[in-house]
């Protein structure tokens, strides 16, 4: 499934990348989610059930550690450090459908993506996700 921004999370993205990002380093929370959703443009915080398998925790995702954009056919694209991010599901497990990313002060969806097939989690299972943002024109 692609990436969907919904409407809040273009409006403050575009504030971010083009007003206040020297003023304000609000750093983002990945999330990751439980329930049968597919994010659009209408896609707010309240719209995700956040995962609570075992050893589940959200992860900060400091501004510092976004990678330097690069060309990649065409579009620019920023991924998230060095490794992705991993859980390793404890004893009780979720069925996770995709993630979503919010501001930490904002709590603004700023990005959601739901996983072309759903991961079922139980006990042992690693989960990897490398945070990736891609920009292109429309045209």
């Amino acid at each position: 499934m692609p990436l969907i921004v919904p409407d809040q999370g273009e409006l403050e993205l575009l504030d971010k990348m083009l007003k206040d990002a020297l003023s304000t380093n609000e750093n983002y929370i990945l999330k990751l989610y439980k329930n049968d959703y597919t994010p659009a443009t209408a896609t707010a915080p309240g719209s995700f059930t956040e995962a609570d398998f075992t050893a589940y925790a959200a992860r900060t995702l400091t501004r510092a550690n976004w990678n330097a954009a690069v060309t990649v056919s065409n579009k620019a694209e920023s991924s998230y450090g060095t490794s992705a991010q991993s859980w390793t599901c404890g004893a009780s497990g979720n069925t996770v459908y995709g993630y979503w990313v919010e501001g930490a002060s904002s709590a603004k969806v700023l990005w959601g993506e739901r996983f072309s097939t759903s991961r079922v989690l139980a006990s042992g299972d690693i989960l990897n996700i490398t945070p990736k943002f891609t920009l292109a024109s429309e045209n």
